[in-house]
């Protein structure tokens, strides 16, 4: 077994094909597929179902597959631990991050890591916090930061940052003037949500139950992929939705959100950064990880988030 059989395997797994993985590596067809078949014969099994409608893992082939890319990723660890001796000139961190931090932290980090770490580029990866995590858990992203967990021991979690979740309204909403609602008032009002995996969607399902609230109980007219998205709907005055304290300071200045206060409902939740507890951290990502925990970079973050 080889790197190079490792990567041609990753290649045909990921594009579903023995022709698009040798396209994509450079290779024939029957160059890569010879060295599958040596990776099979080696471990004495099947690793791959060719089928009529292309290529499909076996259940041995998907546990291969997993660590397949896990040393591959290690594989590059290695390449900027050696790049690393040079000072950290050229270092790329893949990074994945759910929508909250992606666009209200990552951008805000960026000045202090290029003047601190000028050699270290940042290439990011977003979606919500379960896409995240399983993006780390493949080896495409290094580092995570997230606002939910999978609880799985694979991974080390460690906080950052403490968000709350309050509930917006449009400008032309019936509530915009109100200051505060009852907890029993919401189940008279039409929600907006973010999808199942988002951590703004777990962090609010906790809540509501922990305050004898039923989240089946509120009439959601929509679920959408992104923060963006939900403020956008919201501002329209179609709807209620609670989402991070962070991402609308900008909005309330302008006046295109406003903030109702649901009287005994405090919705917190925790800004994890993560890593895979068996891959040995990149020099860029040990550099990253030192950045996010000195605390006067959260706090400028924060203050530049909220116009201090």
């Amino acid at each position: 077994m080889t790197l190079r059989q490792l990567e041609l395997f990753v290649a045909v797994a990921e594009t579903k094909s023995f022709s698009r993985g040798a396209e994509h590596m450079a290779l024939t067809q029957s160059t890569v597929s010879q060295h599958i078949a040596a990776l099979e014969e080696e471990f004495g099994t099947q690793l791959l179902d060719r089928t009529s409608k292309g290529i499909l893992l076996t259940a041995t082939g998907k546990v291969f597959l997993q660590h397949a890319r896990r040393i591959l990723a290690e594989r590059d660890v290695l390449n900027e631990a050696m790049i690393s001796l040079q000072g950290l000139e050229k270092a790329t961190l893949h990074l994945g991050a759910s929508n909250i931090p992606a666009n209200c932290l990552v951008p805000r980090l960026l000045p202090r890591l290029h003047n601190t770490y000028p050699g270290i580029a940042l290439n990011m990866r977003i979606g919500d916090s379960r896409e995240v995590l399983e993006e780390l858990r493949s080896g495409h992203v290094e580092l995570a930061i997230v606002g939910g967990q999978i609880n799985d021991d694979i991974y080390h979690y460690e906080p950052l940052l403490t968000d709350h979740l309050v509930m917006i309204v449009g400008p032309k909403h019936p509530l915009k003037d109100r200051l505060s609602i009852s907890l029993e008032e919401l189940s008279e009002q039409s929600f907006i949500t973010r999808e199942d995996g988002s951590g703004t969607h777990q962090a609010l399902q906790n809540s509501l139950i922990a305050n004898g609230v039923d989240p089946n109980a509120f009439k959601v007219i929509a679920s959408l992929g992104s923060n963006e998205a939900v403020r956008r709907a919201v501002s329209t005055g179609i709807g209620c939705a609670f989402v991070s304290d962070l991402s609308i300071q900008t909005n309330l200045k302008h006046g295109e959100l406003f903030k109702v206060d649901v009287k005994g409902l405090k919705i917190e939740r925790q800004f994890w950064l993560a890593k895979l507890k068996e891959r040995s951290a990149s020099p860029a990502a040990l550099a990253v990880m030192d950045l996010l925990h000195q605390r006067d970079s959260l706090d400028f973050i924060l203050r530049e988030d909220q116009g201090f």
